[in-house]
């Protein structure tokens, strides 16, 4: 290998280990976790308050301040995305994934004590139009989350905002470059809910799935 290019990896190197010490640093901060050693989990989790009171479909009672469960993007388990992008077989791995994590997060609430309280889970979608933004909620609905903001879209006049998104880019750059084609700084917000009850009944007692492949 020359010189110049020994020079290059390990310029790349460096980048990419920068990105991910800086992930890593925001989450210990923000105290979000891994709850399951599966490497097809999608997902890890933090535990916050609902900033606002709120009825899920299912009856469930959420007030404001009571304790739920976020999700977030496990970024480096997310399958990578071929040249031609999103093909049939990589959203049947996604699909297989997302019912996997669903379960292990369901057993990882009936095991920890400490999580009693929580009430409901959440995740956050950050979107590049509204037409993306109707589309990812009608999917991610087939999980059994609602969407409980009409999210209208943001002006993305906040540093926090900004810098949440500049993150993203650089950490799909870090683990999924190929993905980068398709993603802008996100406009349009979506928060989704699916309560720990209808959780656990969809997915606490789910078989065993098929190894992914």
């Amino acid at each position: 290998m020359s010189a110049e290019l020994s020079e290059k990896r390990s310029a790349t190197l460096s980048w990419l280990e920068w990105v991910m010490r800086l992930d890593r640093w925001l989450r210990r901060r923000q105290g979000i976790y891994e709850f399951t050693t599966d490497r097809r989990c999608l997902f890890r989790a933090e535990v916050g308050q609902s900033d606002r009171a709120l009825t899920l479909a299912d009856g469930t009672e959420i007030a404001a301040g009571d304790p739920i469960l976020i999700l977030h993007l496990w970024n480096e388990h997310i399958p990578p995305l071929g040249l031609r992008g999103p093909t049939v077989r990589w959203a049947r791995h996604m699909s297989r994934a997302a019912h996997v994590s669903l379960r292990e997060l369901a057993r990882h609430l009936q095991q920890q004590g400490e999580l009693d309280d929580v009430v409901a889970i959440c995740g956050d979608m950050h979107l590049g139009s509204a037409h993306q933004a109707e589309q990812f909620t009608r999917l991610v609905a087939r999980y059994g989350f609602e969407m409980v903001d009409e999210g209208e879209a943001e002006t993305a006049g906040t540093l926090h905002r900004i810098g949440k998104n500049i993150l993203v880019l650089l950490l799909v750059a870090a683990t999924n470059p190929v993905a980068l084609r398709s993603t802008i700084l996100r406009r349009f917000h979506r928060r989704v809910f699916i309560s720990r009850t209808l959780l656990a009944r969809r997915y606490r007692d789910a078989t065993r799935l098929t190894p992914l492949r």
